[in-house]
């Protein structure tokens, strides 16, 4: 059966952050998307490798772009004048 979407590049380009977002609620927001990659990530790893549902590793990766995403952001909105 061919497939009637391609996938997305990689890393996907279209992922963007507020510009309005301040340093502090961007890496607040990291840390809450960390959180939720480690869980996703450590229930990939204990669910039986026969069962584990390959869209947990789609979302471990989209979920680290944005965490670096965030960390950018606050980066670059710190090193302003």
């Amino acid at each position: 059966m061919k497939k009637l979407v391609p996938d997305p590049p990689f890393p996907i380009p279209y992922l963007t952050i507020i510009q309005d977002l301040t340093p502090e609620a961007a890496m607040a927001h990291a840390a809450n998307l960390m959180e939720t990659l480690v869980d996703t990530v450590h229930a990939y790893v204990e669910c039986p490798q026969q069962h584990r549902p390959g869209i947990m590793l789609d979302n471990s990766a989209i979920l680290s772009h944005l965490v670096v995403l965030l960390i950018n952001h606050a980066i670059a909105r710190r090193e302003e004048p």
